[in-house]
């Protein structure tokens, strides 16, 4: 094992730039908050905090669109290390790649009733950046029920090719105010990366039809570090009473963890 980063869900909030951890010499941020704006002029409204109930053990993580406009994202991150490109990368060893968490949605969702649901849908990524490259991974649930996996290629326009569809589509639904455990595993290989499996509770999904090449971080991008995210996609309102464009709708993380192995401890 290279690295092991666990109970990510109490991390701190909002924190002020970087934060130093003097045991492994190593800065990260906690979690952060990224709005997804898809339509310039309009807005997303959010809250996150973490709380006693509905946990798993202890305290959860609560994430929350609260209002705003229709089809606005909102991405919470925790960057669990991070060092100058200059500096020796502790983690570089790192190439199978665990992110693993306990989710919880709270809201409408019926994957046979797309339409009434108060979410758009779901992502959870992981990555690695190891300038020059960026090692990035990421599967998003959407209100029908199907699993897409994120490909960073760039098309004709420089645009991110996007969520792709597994080969063969992956379909399962999520339901509503349950607990879910998710593990999620890819790895990369000296040309590319390469997405493994995904267990929800104990039913286990094979991902390897998808493999895509490397891609060069973002311009700009100066340090290496390790990160996972979630983020809530905004659907148009579908309940009247609260007088938004998006309905509130909350994702609750407990036992986050993040693990690294190199190949031969996969």
């Amino acid at each position: 094992m290279v690295f092991k980063y666990e109970q990510l869900e109490g991390d701190t909030i909002g924190a002020e730039g970087r934060l130093y951890d003097e045991t492994s010499a190593l800065y990260f941020t906690g979690w952060g908050v990224y709005e997804d704006i898809i339509f310039p002029g309009t807005g997303i409204d959010w809250s996150i905090s973490h709380v006693a109930a509905p946990a798993v053990e202890g305290a959860s993580l609560k994430c929350m669109i609260t209002g705003g406009d229709p089809y606005n994202n909102v991405f919470f991150t925790n960057t669990c290390a991070l060092r100058w490109e200059g500096d020796p990368w502790v983690h570089q060893s790192a190439k199978y790649l665990v992110y693993e968490l306990d989710v919880y949605i709270e809201g409408k969702l019926d994957c046979n009733e797309p339409d009434t649901a108060t979410i758009e849908g779901l992502e959870l990524t992981w990555q690695h950046i190891e300038i020059p490259y960026s090692h990035g991974f990421g599967v998003q649930f959407s209100k029908g029920g199907e699993w897409r996996y994120w490909d960073d290629q760039m098309d004709a326009l420089g645009q991110a090719k996007g969520w792709r569809s597994f080969s063969p589509e992956l379909f399962y639904c999520l339901i509503p105010n349950q607990w879910y455990h998710i593990q999620l595993e890819g790895y990369v290989t000296p040309s590319e990366i390469v997405y493994h499996r995904m267990r929800i509770d104990e039913i286990v999904f094979d991902l390897t039809s998808a493999r895509l090449p490397y891609v060069p971080a973002s311009e700009g991008w100066v340090e290496n570090f390790l990160q996972i995210g979630m983020q809530i996609n905004g659907n148009k309102a579908t309940e009247s009473a609260h007088g938004h464009g998006v309905d509130p709708v909350a994702v609750y993380l407990d036992n986050v963890t993040y693990t690294g192995f190199t190949l031969l401890e996969e």
